[in-house]
């Protein structure tokens, strides 16, 4: 089994413009023999991230299979479970999804995620198995400034454009215009209490021109720079975030997501063992031989996190 939280923030960002991955879905692409013994098969993996201010997610119900055994659809799917999320004295049962095995929906008149709750999910298979866990979501976060500091001084150079000031018109507007590698670009966030933080950065252009060197870069290379990327798990203990530079690699326009972690999501990505946190150093620690899943009765993914962003356009030198 193997968890790409990546997807889920692509997933989150199309589907709300702001989020479910650069970074962790509990799909069983890993074989659980190397997670587990050989005799671990059949156990519940679930699956959801809760994103402050969207609605509740969908919920994924599967199970691992024996080692060597003939990786199916209908062999990894528990079919008819029975689903709840519960926060304070209300409860969401969940209903299976007709057109897709393993995923539940919640109800037609579910809430938007509140921070600072702990949301329990319970789950139940036909045969008595059952899995809990929990998560407390962080606190709301907010981007205050944006700003291109001078890279020798680090003085103020120039304010950036919010989404909350103009919307989608932060990308024409000369103050959002920045010339690669020039300055450096800086987030200044609200207060927040999370256990850590991640950053995931897309560039919203279809073929815009690739602002790297090519000349020295043969076909292979130059296939392996993505449109989108993801920064390992980091402190921020002021309130202020760097944009690196070097997760950007095209012209056009960008969008930087600030993700808020709660302790799930932290757990999980500085303890995969085929992660390494996304690159460029942060909280990552040392290698573990499986996840932490903070789940109780089976593994997987079930955290929550807050979420921020801002956007600019990138142009050449």
């Amino acid at each position: 089994m193997k968890a790409s939280y990546l997807s889920h923030i692509v997933h989150n960002l199309a589907c709300a413009s702001a989020l479910c991955a650069l970074f962790v879905a509990c799909s069983a692409d890993r074989k659980p023999g190397e997670l587990f013994g050989p005799s671990e098969e059949g156990v519940l993996v679930i699956d959801a991230i809760l994103v402050v201010d969207q609605k509740l997610p969908d919920l994924f119900l599967k199970q691992t299979i024996a080692p060597g055994a003939q990786q199916t659809a209908n062999a990894l799917i528990v079919e008819d479970a029975q689903l709840v999320l519960r926060v304070a004295d209300s409860s969401y049962a969940y209903t299976p999804d007709p057109d897709s095995l393993g995923r539940y929906l919640p109800p037609a008149h579910a809430p938007t995620v509140l921070p600072a709750r702990v949301y329990t999910v319970e789950a139940s298979a036909p045969d008595g198995r059952t899995l809990r866990a929990q998560t407390t979501t962080p606190q709301r976060i907010e981007v205050q400034e944006l700003l291109l500091l001078d890279e020798e001084s680090l003085e103020v150079d120039s304010q950036l454009a919010l989404f909350s000031e103009l919307g989608e018109d932060v990308y024409e507007v000369q103050t959002n215009q920045v010339t690669y590698r020039e300055g450096l670009l800086e987030v200044r966030l609200s207060a927040s209490d999370a256990d850590a933080y991640q950053l995931a950065i897309f560039n919203l252009e279809e073929d815009s021109p690739l602002l790297i060197d090519a000349d020295f870069l043969d076909e292979d290379d130059l296939e392996e720079f993505d449109r989108s990327g993801a920064s390992p798990p980091l402190a921020i203990s002021d309130g202020n975030a760097r944009l690196p530079w070097f997760g950007i690699a095209f012209e056009g326009r960008h969008k930087f997501l600030i993700y808020a972690l709660d302790k799930n999501w932290y757990d999980f990505v500085r303890t995969d063992p085929d992660s390494d946190g996304g690159g460029g150093g942060g909280l990552v620690g040392e290698q573990f031989q499986r996840p932490v899943f903070n789940v109780d009765g089976g593994i997987g993914f079930f955290a929550s996190a807050a979420v921020d962003s801002v956007g600019f356009t990138v142009n050449a030198p």
